[in-house]
């Protein structure tokens, strides 16, 4: 019995034992490299590096270009995700229903999700540029009450929050047509037949049990736009004067540009402290809110 069990573990042990190295490999030994690096004057390819404890940190928390970038960061997650919910939502209770040609709706609602994040950016600069002006002077509008999308720091963070949302909500809203089609259609025949009209039946029982769905897409929503770069990078590269630098970017531009990895890193990991952070936020709020349910 005892060799049985132990040549049932060497089994199990052979089985796990390529994704554990493939694991540690690429992702325990960089992060423990990175957090090694966040400690250290390390700069670009020069082999001479020393340690200097926190002061890559100290200048970090103290620089305003990075502050500012993390409230550039915070407001444009704050746009994309409320408005990826909201639209994502809003498709999937629309698809869900008795729709002809629903399925094709929801494919090309996904398309663009596909698509590269810079081709989409691209894309979207072309809009925002030769499309929208074309359509500015055929509808003759006064160049004094044109929009510049990206060249008004105004504007610039919320043209590219809406380039996001297109990207990513068809994304969205197959996970919240998952969560839709679980839901038992016996409460809602019961509701139906007590009279309770859709707006009732969509707000006291569906929105309800998709709670779950929402906080999940809640959570990759922001995991996702604290960590933009693409969108920024390709279209903006930052600008206006920064009004468009996340702190991807920033950490980009640190590291690459001026070529102070130290320091780079030391930004990256506070990024990583922050998005840790928010998540153990939302999820106790979301625990606590299903105790309370309960």
């Amino acid at each position: 019995m005892q060799r049985t069990k132990r040549r049932r573990s060497l089994t199990y042990f052979a089985f796990i034992l390529p994704a554990m190295l493939f694991f540690v490999s690429f992702f325990i030994f960089p992060f423990l490299k990175s957090l090694w690096l966040s400690f250290t004057d390390a700069y670009g390819y020069n082999p001479d590096v020393h340690l200097i404890g926190l002061k890559n940190y100290q200048e970090a928390l103290s620089n305003p270009s990075f502050k500012n970038a993390l409230w550039i960061t915070l407001k444009y997650t704050l746009f994309v995700t409320v408005l990826a919910n909201l639209a994502a939502l809003g498709l999937a209770f629309l698809l869900d229903g008795n729709v002809h040609f629903k399925k094709l709706f929801r494919a090309i609602f996904f398309l663009p999700n596909l698509m590269s994040l810079i081709i989409v950016s691209f894309v979207w600069v072309f809009l925002y540029g030769g499309v929208y002006q074309s359509f500015a002077e055929l509808l003759q509008i006064p160049e004094a009450l044109q929009i510049s999308w990206l060249g008004n720091e105004h504007m610039a963070l919320i043209s590219m929050g809406i380039t996001a949302v297109w990207q990513c909500a068809g994304y969205y809203m197959l996970i919240y047509i998952a969560g839709l089609q679980s839901v038992p259609h016996e409460l809602i025949e019961a509701a139906q037949i007590d009279g309770a009209s859709s707006w009732n039946i969509v707000r006291k029982i569906k929105l309800p049990l998709l709670a779950p769905v929402i906080f999940m897409n809640t959570i990759l929503l922001v995991t996702a736009c604290l960590k933009t770069f693409d969108i920024p990078m390709a279209m903006t590269s930052g600008g206006p004067a920064g009004a468009t630098t996340t702190i991807a970017l920033q950490i980009y531009n640190t590291g690459f540009r001026a070529n102070r990895t130290g320091y780079a890193t030391a930004q990256s990991v506070i990024l990583f402290l922050i998005i840790c952070a928010i998540t153990a936020v939302l999820s106790i709020f979301q625990n606590r809110k299903g105790a309370k349910d309960t």
